[in-house]
């Protein structure tokens, strides 16, 4: 979570609430889904603490907005833009080191220092929360009349590349930037490895930036004296930009300037930024009271809605249109909308109710037979084992001979070791057994467990499957042994089991078989390959099976 900071006399100053008290401001923003971090009644500072989902209050602009239309202070207020007529143009140089940009132009703003420090402050928050910590999205702003266009957006060797970095006396390269600099050496980590760097240029050959690290003194520094800026948002995911984009152009709209968009030029494709667009969604009143155990109607839920800065439409008695605000990157299923209806409704309003029915709580088919398989295997003598869902592309597919298919992928992770979801069981075993080599042998483990896979038919575009996947570790192991194991299993369930020949990558040529259970195949059985056991650091022979059953 990140905090915003905003005085209290400023919020009851928005709300026109004079006799607004701490405890009552507390309420509300309880009922909103928000709460006070802090108050120091000696400075009147208020620290507000905004959830990671509600990037949109960030600013005090934001909160107040918000918190504005809750509470029927303000209506929405619609947002949009007019074409620049300028543009911005990406080099192919630039492809694959910062792949999208979205920019913009707001003019006529009247800028002071507590403006300027809101500014720098949601764009820092921003930077380290959603553009998490500059590594997805980065943002500039620059005073437009120092700037001339087309705009360009390139990378080149940074030791080619010269200007005067933001709070600097003297011309740089960008490899001086990342050594001699303070802003330099905090962010060097996002351009390691790199042999170019991305820059954005203007017309007069004036370098603006070099993002994701810093901007320049000439061209990067809002004063009060600025009055028209020109912003971009630069990084590997054009959604996050669009929306960081939105959240940065209704701020400086709500500050009381004009919005103009600009056509940005890549090699393959045209784009107009920013796109105040406000999707629609057809929302079921039914649905609604369903869900949130109250009774409204198609006109109340509307009021409601509104209250949480929709623009809406009474279709009919059950239907209710929904403009989404481009700025609520949060929204993005019905049950979002519904979680706002009930917000504004007030959960505590809602009353509790006895089910209308008697029903006996009990474990779901799936967990049944989870436990089923696992007493059987413990019963045979094995340990079960519960190993993480997450893994990576080169421990789950690259160690064991084999190009990966059907997985999730987590996009950006941190940690490289852990970069998908598992879609299947062995090679999580295996690590089981890397971190047990100082234990006795054999070593007979097992887990039953849901791995997740891509189906593109489900609303997730995946599903969880429960697989059960079995590995033998000792100085000798056979297949016949492997296969006694899973005989066994089968037997307990009532299954019928045959194997048919069937090489694999990750087993000994010839020592494998495809596992077939009730006519219809369900894995894989054999002796691990010894490359494979190599691949995985490990120094015992090995054999396993991983089926569905």
């Amino acid at each position: 979570m990140a905090n915003i900071e905003i005085s209290f006399e400023r919020v009851k100053e928005d709300l026109k609430r004079s006799d607004l008290t701490i405890d009552q401001l507390s309420d509300i923003l309880f009922d909103f889904g928000l709460e006070i971090d802090s108050y120091d009644e000696s400075t009147d500072a208020l620290k507000i603490e905004i959830t990671a989902e509600r990037i949109d209050l960030l600013s005090e602009h934001g909160f107040l907005r918000a918190l504005k239309t809750y509470l029927d202070v303000d209506a929405s207020k619609r947002y949009s833009v007019k074409s620049s007529g300028c543009s911005v143009i990406v080099d192919k140089s630039a492809v694959g080191y910062g792949n999208y940009t979205m920019c913009a132009i707001v003019k006529g703003l009247s800028f002071d220092d507590s403006k300027i420090k809101e500014i720098i402050a949601v764009q820092e928050k921003l930077h380290a929360t959603y553009g998490r910590k500059r590594r997805l999205a980065s943002l500039g702003i620059y005073p437009l009349d120092k700037i001339k266009f087309p705009i360009k957006l390139f990378a080149d060797a940074p030791e080619k590349i010269k200007f005067v970095p933001l709070s600097e006396a003297r011309e740089m390269t960008g490899k001086e930037i990342i050594t001699n600099t303070e802003t330099g050496r905090e962010y060097a980590n996002l351009v390691d490895g790199k042999d170019k760097y991305l820059f954005f240029i203007d017309s007069n050959k004036n370098i603006l930036s070099m993002p994701p690290i810093i901007n320049s003194e000439m061209t990067g520094r809002v004063t009060e004296e600025t009055k028209d800026i020109f912003i971009e948002c630069t990084g590997s995911n054009l959604v996050k930009l669009k929306y960081l984009m939105s959240i940065l152009v209704t701020l400086f709209i709500d500050l009381g300037g004009e919005a103009y968009s600009l056509e940005i030029n890549y090699p393959d494709q045209k784009i107009i930024s920013p796109d105040l667009v406000y999707v629609k969604k057809i929302i079921s009143v039914k649905k609604v009271n369903i869900i949130l155990g109250i009774d409204i109607d198609a006109e109340s839920a509307s009021k409601l809605l509104k209250r949480m800065g929709y623009f809406t439409k009474v279709i009919n008695k059950d239907k209710v249109e929904v403009e989404i605000p481009p700025y609520r990157s949060d929204v993005m299923h019905d049950y979002d909308i519904i979680d706002d209806i009930g917000r504004a409704y007030g959960f505590s309003n809602i009353k509790l109710k006895e089910p209308k029915i008697f029903t006996v709580g009990s474990l779901d088919d799936i967990s049944e037979k989870q436990d089923n398989i696992v007493k059987i295997m413990t019963g045979i003598g094995l340990c079960e084992v519960m190993p993480l869902t997450l893994s990576s592309e080169k421990a789950s597919f690259g160690n064991f001979n084999i190009q990966g298919k059907d997985y999730v992928s987590l996009g950006f992770s941190a940690e490289s070791s852990f970069n998908i979801v598992s879609n299947w069981l062995i090679p999580k075993l295996f690590s089981c057994l890397l971190n047990n080599q100082h234990r006795s042998f054999p070593q007979k483990i097992f887990a039953c467990d849901e791995v997740v896979v891509l189906d593109m038919k489900e609303e997730t575009r995946s599903k969880n499957i429960l697989k059960t996947a079995c590995l033998i570790a000792d100085a000798k192991v056979t297949f016949t042994e492997i296969s006694a194991i899973l005989l066994a299993l089968c037997n307990s369930l009532g299954l019928k089991l045959s194997l048919e020949k069937k090489d694999y990558p990750f087993y000994i040529s010839g020592r494998s078989a495809k596992v077939i259970v009730n006519g219809r195949e369900a894995g894989h059985i054999g002796e691990v390959s010894p490359e494979v056991i190599s691949n995985n650091s490990y120094s015992f022979p090995v054999a396993g099976f991983e089926v569905e059953i």
